[in-house]
């Protein structure tokens, strides 16, 4: 009968070999006892094994020792054997077992920092609380609730488009000793709507010019529309706008003009096209930078722009290009710079990578006031944001060419230069633009000097170069 050959590994002889053979060929020519205390001095007893005395005639099979002699030492097993390959299934499920369960990991932990992140966020911003009863100051003086003396009767509801969204900006400069936390006691310096547009993911502006006239509850005689903020903070303002565009206003935000120059330098500046009467006129850029650097206690010399053209402005160089108000026309052309450094924030910010953007959210959301619910904020920054595909936004300016007139009159104040818009021409314009279609609405008390006629004739430019609080 053929006999079966063990399958045994022979052990390396550079290693696990060697102590065996060196112990070995000590061994020899010793007598059996001499053997046996020679192994036991080494402190590997020895073991009597009885020999196989299998039928079949079956060899027995060696057990090679390990580098300390351990006769324990068990056998690799045979690959072709059933028993390996189970062994092999099992070892596979638990490796695909442990990717997935670390992958589970994974996303558990990344969802868990996505979470604790987007509350960082919203914890950065200042929302002030809805008053569902905000308060003014009236002609006399007096601080009265708003409901009390916002007494317009109107029939038409205002106009609603599911997805649309108007967002009141404001910019505010808060050196004022009257200023507040909540942006009441000083003229706003920016007022514009931002109108998001979830079923097309656009963004559209709408610049107020702050010189315009409007009529205030509590007040006889029109006022200028920033005074607004002053007499009522943002409350009285939206409800302002909302009365003389017929558009509703649910959200406002505002930032103090000092705290712009850190939006822009969380982004890395903003580039836009300076000329040479800009920068260095007088009431020009440099001039305005100069007034900022007193402000902050920074040197008179500091942050000086000494070149034309498409340049890239820092924090403090931007908000005074957007304050220039003296060089052009007035405050048509300042409102169309302030566009222009928002278009270039918005250009330079959707530049930047995911990190970046993070980084740049963490700093401007902390400059931000609103009273934006973080529900809402978090669909506005984290939802809608990443969806727009361009940087790009529309722009109108109100009131547009032809539906105002300006210059200096006396007729409320004396000598005071103001813009008297044609509200009423200016309603369908606007809510065309934000809505795509216009609704009917009541008219609006028409503005003393303002004109009538639609188109209207062209503004005056009485006194536009040096007009305006």
């Amino acid at each position: 009968m053929k006999q079966h050959k063990p399958d045994v590994r022979q052990p390396n002889l550079s290693t696990l070999g060697q102590a065996p053979q060196r112990a070995a060929a000590n061994n020899q020519g010793m007598p059996q006892g001499d053997r046996t205390q020679n192994a036991s001095s080494r402190g590997n007893p020895v073991h009597s094994r009885p020999q196989n005395s299998s039928p079949r005639g079956n060899p027995v099979r060696s057990r090679p020792q390990n580098s300390s002699g351990n006769p324990n030492t068990t056998m690799r097993p045979n690959p072709n054997s059933r028993k390996g390959k189970r062994s092999q299934k099992t070892t596979g499920k638990q490796i695909v077992m442990r990717i997935l369960i670390g992958l589970l990991v994974f996303v558990i932990l990344a969802g868990i920092c996505a979470f604790l992140y987007k509350d960082h966020l919203e914890n950065q911003i200042t929302i002030i609380p809805k008053n569902m009863n905000p308060s003014m100051v009236n002609e006399d003086g007096s601080i009265v609730s708003l409901s009390d003396v916002a007494t317009e009767t109107t029939t038409m509801s205002m106009p609603a488009v599911k997805g649309v969204h108007n967002i009141l900006l404001i910019g505010i400069d808060s050196r004022s000793s009257t200023y507040t936390k909540d942006g009441t006691g000083n003229l706003a310096d920016i007022i514009m709507i931002l109108t998001v547009n979830e079923n097309d993911n656009s963004i559209k502006l709408t610049s107020i010019q702050r010189d315009s006239y409007a009529y205030f509850p509590g007040y006889k005689d029109p006022q200028k529309i920033n005074a607004a903020m002053t007499y009522g903070g943002p409350p009285l303002l939206m409800h302002v706008i909302e009365n003389h565009l017929r558009v509703n206003l649910e959200q406002y935000a505002f930032v103090d003009m000092n705290h712009m120059e850190k939006v822009v330098d969380a982004v890395g500046g903003v580039v836009v096209n300076v000329t040479e009467d800009e920068r260095s006129a007088q009431y020009g850029l440099n001039d305005l930078v100069k007034e900022q650097n007193t402000v902050f206690g920074s040197p008179a010399d500091s942050h000086m722009l000494t070149t034309t053209g498409d340049v890239l402005l820092d924090g403090r160089q931007a908000v005074a290009y957007a304050r220039i108000r003296h060089v052009g026309n007035g405050d048509y052309d300042r409102s169309k710079r302030q566009v222009e450094v928002l278009q270039s924030l918005m250009h330079k910010f959707m530049g930047l990578d995911v990190l970046s953007k993070a980084n740049a959210l963490d700093k401007i959301l902390s400059l931000v006031s609103t009273n934006i619910t973080k529900s809402e904020l978090e669909g506005y920054v984290l939802t809608y944001l990443p969806k727009i595909k361009s940087a790009e936004f529309q722009y109108l300016q109100i009131p547009a060419a032809g539906y105002s007139n300006e210059g200096t009159y006396s007729d409320f104040r004396s000598g005071e230069w103001s813009i008297r818009p044609n509200w009423n021409g200016l309603i369908p314009l606007v809510q065309d633009y934000m809505y795509g279609k216009t609704f009917p609405f009541d008219p609006v008390p028409v503005i003393p000097k303002a004109p009538t006629e639609i188109p209207s004739p062209t503004a005056s430019k009485d006194d536009t170069q040096t007009g305006g609080n």
